[in-house]
């Protein structure tokens, strides 16, 4: 296994990390009805479903040689911001 196959591999369990997170938080979205804390789940689970398909389109580039280190540094930054938000606002 070479360097891209192993980088390929973790920005996809990256992707499916994030689906998974944005599943859970769209499901106390569910649970907490409309209210501000349930926009806020919602809001962050829409975000991690959007950084999961980002993550996934990288991990395809990253299997056929095209490769975009900007968006990289971009999808690291916003995927701190929504963990930082869901910390903050949600606990």
């Amino acid at each position: 296994m070479n360097g891209r196959t192993l980088q390929a591999d973790v920005v996809t369990l990256f992707a499916a990390l994030w689906a998974i997170f944005g599943v859970y938080h769209i499901g106390m979205a569910i649970v907490t009805g409309i209210s501000i804390r349930g926009f806020t789940f919602g809001t962050v689970g829409l975000g991690a479903f959007f950084l999961a398909i980002r993550f996934r389109a990288r991990a395809s580039r990253l299997h056929r040689n095209v490769e975009a280190r900007r968006e990289l540094v971009f999808l690291t930054l916003v995927s701190l911001a929504l963990v930082l938000l869901s910390f903050t606002l949600l606990g």
